[in-house]
């Protein structure tokens, strides 16, 4: 199972082992040297703005998506009411088009009558 890591914590740790690191050149840790940890630091800086930029554009084109949405709905609207005014509300053209024929229609409840109460 992977763990997870908050990104900006990580980064903030870094910072502060960094700033130690680079104060005292005896310290070792391995075959990771001081570049090599600092260059890691920056890819995962890099990486964290290539998402943040990727995550701006995907909001852009959702909003643009929506916009695109709404006017093809809007238009699927005008061409029922179109469909319906030129072939009747109870024509197979009209059913086709996605509307519900008026013999199809479900007929509403009888009322019922109302009593006093008192």
């Amino acid at each position: 199972m992977s763990r997870k890591v908050a990104v900006d914590k990580a980064l903030t740790d870094a910072e502060k082992i960094l700033r130690v690191w680079e104060g005292k050149s005896d310290f070792t840790l391995g075959e990771v040297t001081l570049a090599k940890f600092r260059a890691q630091v920056n890819g995962l800086r890099g990486k964290r703005e290539e998402v943040e930029t990727t995550k701006t554009q995907l909001i852009a084109l959702g909003n643009e998506l929506n916009e695109q949405s709404v006017g093809v709905s809007d238009i699927n609207t005008r061409a029922l009411s179109g469909i319906r005014a030129v072939y009747g509300p109870n024509s197979t053209e009209y059913e086709q088009a996605g509307g519900t024929r008026t013999d199809e229609r479900k007929r509403p409840a009888a009322r019922k009558p109302k009593t006093k109460t008192g």
